[in-house]
């Protein structure tokens, strides 16, 4: 298993603060769906199509929305169908065929009820995604928050989909508490379904990037396996500029990965 390197920006804001170039070891960007809805944010998605960067979505329906979709009346959960499909659209036009959303899965593995009614939405997201080639992928925030331990549930209910288009993406946070031992927990238990990450810290209030950390984040992969990791690095919510892209462009060059683990 080996790994490629892109940026995450959480808003329009950090997108348009991307050079239309980017260096060698970050060759993916992740953007906010929000992006799509300004003439500034598709000519930034043009310009970095143009120059061969792969495009990956994220929060096509904000997170305080999507959390609360399941609990909603089915009015406001077919606008809200209507209005990611028109995120789709738009984003099919930049090459995006992957898209990240952040459904509360932790409540949907505590209350059956919700987790039934997100299965359901998730599937008519499957067929609005289908049409443009694209594929989902629903946010599992790893430390999981107070004491969550049921990666294997979360596993579980993602193959009990019956979907090959909806899948995870594993957003790691390393500087939260216990979250090495966490991370091995559940990178384990979702090692054959674990080739999208976003790494998630803050240089604003002290946590920063290290090779320690990164190497938390690269831990538990499953030997003999030929698929290839992304990994989207997200630094907090401040604008990128040359020195912090070229800081990470320099970690990745000298980021010695660990040995791959088999967890048979």
């Amino acid at each position: 298993m080996s790994a490629r390197y892109g940026l995450s920006a959480i808003s329009s804001e950090q997108l348009l603060s991307l050079p239309a170039k980017l260096p060698e070891q970050l060759r993916c960007v992740e953007f906010s769906g929000e992006a799509l809805e300004s003439s500034s944010g598709c000519s930034k998605l043009a310009s970095l199509a143009k120059n061969g960067i792969e495009l990956f979505g994220r929060d096509f329906i904000a997170p305080e929305i999507a959390g609360l979709i399941p609990e909603e009346n089915c009015k406001l959960r077919s606008e809200l169908e209507t209005h990611f499909r028109s995120r789709c659209s738009k984003a099919a036009e930049y090459g995006v065929r992957t898209i990240s959303v952040s459904f509360d899965i932790f409540q949907a593995m505590n209350t059956p009820e919700y987790k039934e009614k997100l299965a359901v939405f998730l599937k008519r997201c499957a067929g609005v995604m289908y049409g443009f080639r694209q594929n989902m992928r629903f946010v599992c925030r790893i430390p999981g928050g107070g004491t969550f331990d049921k990666w294997e549930d979360i596993l579980t209910f993602r193959n009990s989909l019956l979907l090959p288009g909806i899948d995870m993406l594993l957003e790691m946070h390393p500087h939260e508490p216990n979250a090495s031992g966490i991370m091995n927990s559940a990178l384990r238990t979702f090692r054959f379904h674990d080739d999208l990450r976003r790494i998630c810290y803050d240089p604003g209030i002290g946590n920063i990037l290290t090779p320690e950390a990164l190497k938390r984040c690269s831990a538990c992969m499953a030997a003999g396996l030929e698929q290839t990791v992304t990994v989207f690095f997200a630094p907090g919510s401040g604008k990128f500029d040359l020195f912090r892209i070229n800081e990470l462009d320099s970690l990745v060059r000298n980021f010695d990965a660990p040995e791959e683990v088999s967890h048979e």
